[in-house]
């Protein structure tokens, strides 16, 4: 028997568990290899001092006084008690509220149509009524006046009334 199997079959003897060749071969080996006849004697150690104690009796009444305390623990429910016992139900139903949610907000970030973001720009910046209005390219040849005085010509003509332009040509 190796020490591998040694260690593994202590605790069954220690228990009382092992057959009786079981037994002996093991007790050959912790004849000849000394780690592992210091183990058992770690093992044996905690049996030893249970049968060093005095055997303890309990009082007559303590089997009544021990069965008064645990109904009187019953009838009053504690904190947690009350807690753990609605958290068995709240979870489940929160966890599905959550799973909706989530699939609610993948549901629409699927199915939103991308818009422009040119569209969205303009659309902030200029009103969609004057979005016609600054289109240079009529003028012919595109300088820095028309560009600067393309935008005031067109609140110019609004505010006029005019149909003439005062982006020169």
């Amino acid at each position: 028997m190796d020490c591998r199997d040694a260690r593994n079959r202590l605790y069954l003897m220690v228990d009382g568990e092992l057959r009786d060749t079981e037994a002996e071969c093991l007790r050959a080996h912790l004849g000849t290899c000394p780690a592992c006849a210091r183990e058992m004697r770690m093992l044996l150690i905690p049996k030893q001092i249970g049968r060093m104690l005095p055997v303890l009796n309990p009082s007559p009444y303590f089997y009544q006084r021990l069965r008064a305390n645990l109904q009187s623990t019953e009838k009053s429910l504690s904190y947690w008690q009350i807690m753990m016992g609605l958290s068995r139900q709240i979870v489940p139903a929160l966890a599905t509220i959550t799973l909706i949610l989530l699939s609610t907000f993948a549901y629409l970030q699927v199915t939103t149509p991308q818009t422009d973001v040119r569209q969205v720009y303009d659309g902030i910046f200029t009103p969609s009524d004057q979005q016609e209005q600054f289109v240079l390219v009529e003028q012919g040849e595109i300088t820095d006046d028309i560009v600067l005085l393309g935008p005031a010509g067109a609140e110019a003509d609004a505010g006029a009334g005019t149909g003439d332009s005062p982006v020169p040509k």
